[in-house]
């Protein structure tokens, strides 16, 4: 089973404060910055893409993106590409949900070395 599905090694990476639209992901972590999840859609075992926006003034140094399906105890099949656009956007191509059912995306962001863990469940019918 592959784990971490994509990671992204950025050298000098700076987010930056933004007016991000679309699905704010959650955070266990207090005070957390704000990472965005945008996606036109996403089709039953066919290739799609995210744009993530981590909203804040402060260095990453990774970016992690996995999906799993937690009744299933799996996650996906292919591993996706993450590409960093600057002021804290990145765009994830080649995500693949193979099966219908409750899916967990999980990003994962290095701020300084301390990574911070972010959410979103994703129903497929």
């Amino acid at each position: 089973m592959i784990r971490w599905v994509a990671l992204f090694l950025i050298s000098s990476g700076m987010a930056v404060a933004c007016e991000a639209t679309g699905q704010r992901l959650s955070s266990e972590v207090l005070d957390a910055p704000e990472v965005h999840m945008v996606v036109d859609e996403v089709p039953l075992a066919q290739p799609f893409s995210i744009l993530i926006s981590v909203c804040d003034e402060i260095a990453i140094d990774t970016l992690r993106v996995d999906a799993t399906m937690p009744a299933h105890q799996h996650g996906m099949n292919y591993v996706p590409k993450v590409t960093e656009l600057g002021d804290g956007l990145f765009r994830v191509d080649d995500m693949l949900f193979h099966m219908p059912g409750l899916w967990e995306l999980q990003v994962d962001v290095g701020f300084g070395g301390e990574p911070v863990s972010y959410t979103s469940e994703v129903e497929l019918k």
